[in-house]
């Protein structure tokens, strides 16, 4: 029924656009016959009594004559379907407590916060106030991992603070299920994000994570945690505590992490997203998470293809505080403003993908959709990791946070050279481009890692930023068998604008897979209608 009606209103509209064509035409006729006495007026009413008439005639009617409008049908959604809404666009946000009023510590102290009481920031964020500064708070998640440390379970909180140093201590106020009142436990660890050398000591962006030790006679999974300046203070946030657990106890080994994509106006990069997932699918990458703040309707397109194959998850996101959310003038901010915000809040991300996946997958591998950790000698990360790091330093790996790639830039040249290579398609980005620098960048500059879930706390775009220990230990992949291949788009960065010459050097390794990934990124592209 629905395919019939959309044929049918195709076909009016092409009637209607078949008459506005041919009534033009008769008016330039009639306009350039001088010896015709109709006036441009005339045959302006003519023209649209005609398409009134059409319209008219199109109009779907009752058998009394009546117009009937179309305008779809209502959702008739029950509460499940919109706390299932709720859930998807704002996790941390406990819509299926909107009746929990009479939960505190008592009359006075420690109230539970109801959904309806919560003070929401620009949707994805809850806003405390403290004594002498606000905390903007985006995720919580309950960490049972104590193999390494010995310690017992924690709720695990990421906060945006707007000064660099917290001014007092703070508290959590552990809400579990069917239990009424509020457990208080301190934060006893307060890992800062950013690093003080790197300056921006005056952004109102300063990343943190805050942990509460989880009472261990309770045995249970917090259900939400509020933070709080005082334990008896009556909090003006309560987020969802996560607790993501594999099937079985049996992890999935590789998840990507991207941070948030901001390409609004870039239909291009649909089709280098499609070769660049294709080209992670291929080594291993079991799932892929991507933070969206906007993009193109061709990306989305992408995104949902994926979504629905159970490859991709998206995390929509909004600026914290006053940071402007509007379209376009967003892009234009974070680009003028990259050390004050876009840097800090990219922290908040990686850390969130990683603890909300801790549990779920062995390593987790954050990159961005330019750049891919290539074995050279093996086909896939699995091998990478365990057939070739491992064994060859069998004597380091103990407790190893992190397994590190170095970088090293291709040039986006192929289309000022003009020498594309045949039976590879010129869109494929990667397949294409294969003149890099002849050296790599140094150890630890613009490294990319995969970052063991069992040692690591929090993640920074490079490195592991905290561990579970006092410090965060790793091994580099000798060159020989595996590097980040950084892909230029353009020419405007300095690290590549390299000219053709003894600075670069061919390399096609890549090659190795483009049986596999042409067909697969076609086919997709097919798929969602860009191909």
């Amino acid at each position: 029924m629905q395919g019939t009606r959309a044929q049918q209103n195709l076909s009016h509209f092409l009637k209607i656009a078949l008459i506005i064509t041919m009534a033009t035409c008769t008016l330039l006729i009639l306009i350039s016959d001088r010896q015709h006495s109709w006036s441009i007026e005339q045959i302006r009413e003519e023209i649209y009594e005609t398409l009134i008439n059409e319209a008219a005639a199109n109009l779907s009617t009752t058998e009394e004559g009546e117009a009937i409008l179309n305008i779809g049908e209502a959702e008739n959604l029950t509460q499940d379907d919109v706390l299932k809404k709720v859930h998807d666009l704002a996790p941390n946000v406990l819509a299926d407590h909107v009746n929990d009023t009479d939960r505190k510590l008592n009359d006075t102290c420690a109230h539970y916060v109801n959904p309806y009481d919560v003070k929401y920031n620009n949707i994805m964020w809850q806003v405390q106030k403290m004594p002498r500064e606000t905390y903007l708070l985006f995720n919580a998640y309950f960490d049972n991992r104590t193999a390494l440390t010995g310690e017992g379970s924690f709720v695990r909180i990421l906060v945006i603070i707007d000064r660099q140093e917290p001014s007092n201590k703070s508290f959590c106020q552990l809400w579990f299920a069917n239990k009424p009142e509020p457990t208080i436990s301190n934060v006893s660890r307060t890992d800062f994000l950013w690093y003080k050398e790197w300056g921006n000591d005056k952004s109102p962006y300063q990343p943190y994570l805050f942990s509460c030790a989880v009472p261990a006679s309770l045995e249970m999974v917090p259900e939400s945690v509020s933070l709080v300046a005082n334990p008896c203070d009556n909090a003006t946030n309560n987020l969802r505590v996560i607790d993501n657990r594999a099937p079985l106890g049996k992890k999935l080994i590789f998840a990507v992490c991207v941070k948030a994509m901001n390409f609004k106006h870039q239909p291009l990069v649909s089709v280098k997203l499609v070769e660049w997932i294709e080209m992670h699918k291929i080594l291993g990458a079991d799932k892929i998470f991507i933070y969206e703040l906007q993009v193109h309707p061709n990306t989305t397109r992408v995104l949902d293809y994926y979504k629905a194959q159970g490859l991709v998850e998206v995390t929509k996101l909004a600026l914290p505080g006053s940071a402007p959310n509007v379209p376009d003038l967003m892009a234009l901010y974070m680009s003028e403003r990259t050390f004050g915000i876009q840097c800090p809040l990219e922290l908040i991300q990686y850390t969130d993908c990683l603890l909300k996946n801790m549990n779920l997958f062995e390593f987790i591998v954050a990159v961005d959709v330019d750049e891919v950790i290539l074995p050279l000698k093996v086909d896939n990360w699995y091998d990478l990791i365990y057939k070739v790091a491992i064994p060859k330093h069998k004597k380091r790996t103990e407790g190893i946070a992190s397994f590190v790639a170095r970088n090293v830039h291709f040039m986006d040249d192929t289309d000022e050279y003009q020498d594309w290579t045949q039976g590879i398609p010129k869109y494929m980005h990667m397949l294409q481009n294969v003149h890099r620098n002849a050296s790599h960048m140094e150890i630890g500059d613009s490294i990319k890692c995969f970052h063991n879930t069992d040692y690591v706390l929090a993640l920074h775009n490079h490195y592991a930023r905290h561990c579970l220990g006092n410090y965060c230990p790793d091994v580099d992949f000798d060159l020989e068998d595996a590097h980040l291949q950084h892909y230029c788009l353009g020419r405007k960065k300095s690290e590549c604008q390299r000219k053709r010459g003894k600075d670069l050097v061919e390399d096609t390794s890549i090659w190795r897979f483009k049986d596999k990934l042409i067909p697969a990124t076609q086919k997709v592209l097919r798929a969602v209608g860009i191909l």
